[in-house]
């Protein structure tokens, strides 16, 4: 836990914050959204709210900011989403902020508000939901924590990024999603164990890790071969990863647009495992002639 600390020197005295705020429970039917400023709610918008409604506590709920108008009314300058969702649940009431403004100013403050959030990114997020227990984050860090690797919760520059660590969060729960988990933990323990993957963090940058992944759990019995390993440590990785930067070059000078460089270097990892691995067919069984 942390308190909030400003340095002296950021101390302003020169602010003219206008009025203050008052925070009050409104009825929503006194609530109204000013079309002349605020957004249409498209398809997109009336899916954020039902997912807002199917997941509603209080405890997640900001106030809305108003402003009074007309009529005994306030108009909504930020919350329209939160405010349909609470309708949806069947509340009267929701939480406001009230601020007295002219027109002008409400929309200059939905402006203010909406435009110039401060972006949280998918560390925080993640840094949050594994505070919140959440499965999907509890899931991905105990399977990354399984093989001595560490999913970060926060950006490092590349000179201090060490191996073991996983930066793409997003990239590694879509594994999740499309692969068993003991494929995953075989693939990490092989990463971590192999020379010039265990030991090299340029191996576990995520344009690199994402596609190895991606194709060695793809291919289960290979990985489980108690020969892979060594036959992958002899695999030159990184002259693929040569060869595919200069068919890119290639193609953009030609003006060919080109697959995603996770696409092609997991299909150069898996054209690799089958060559050096080749999956035997069964052949039918024989019948004798009578």
């Amino acid at each position: 836990m942390r308190k909030i600390e400003i340095s002296r020197r950021d101390l302003r005295s020169d602010v003219d914050a206008g009025s203050a705020p008052i925070l009050q429970w409104i009825d929503i039917d006194r609530l109204i959204v000013d079309d002349s400023y605020q957004r249409d709610l498209k398809s997109q918008n009336w899916k954020a709210i039902r997912s807002i409604a199917a997941n509603f506590r209080w405890a997640m709920f900001s106030p809305v900011f108003v402003a009074p108008v007309e009529g005994g009314a306030y108009a909504i300058i930020d919350g329209q989403h939160r405010t349909h969702a609470a309708a949806m649940c069947g509340f009267s009431q929701v939480p406001c902020q009230i601020v007295q403004m002219t027109r002008g100013e409400q929309a200059a403050a939905f402006a203010a508000v909406n435009g110039k959030v401060t972006q949280v990114t998918i560390w925080q997020l993640f840094k949050a939901a594994l505070a919140a227990g959440e499965k999907w984050a509890k899931d991905a860090d105990e399977i990354a924590r399984e093989r001595a690797c560490r999913i970060l919760t926060y950006g490092k520059s590349p000179k201090d990024k060490k191996p073991g660590e996983i930066y793409s969060i997003k990239g590694f729960i879509r594994l999740i999603e499309q692969r068993p988990r003991a494929q995953i933990v075989a693939a990490l323990k092989l990463l971590r164990a192999t020379d010039g993957y265990g030991d090299n963090p340029d191996a576990w940058d995520s344009a690199c890790l994402l596609p190895i992944l991606m194709a060695i759990t793809e291919r289960p019995a290979a990985l489980a071969n108690p020969g892979f390993a060594k036959a992958f440590e002899d695999f030159d990785f990184w002259d693929l990863v040569d060869r595919d930067d200069a068919e890119r070059r290639a193609k953009r000078r030609q003006g060919v647009n080109h697959p995603p460089k996770s696409e092609t270097l997991r299909a150069g990892v898996i054209s690799w495992i089958d060559k050096a691995f080749p999956q035997r067919v069964a052949l039918p069984s024989r019948v004798d002639a009578a």
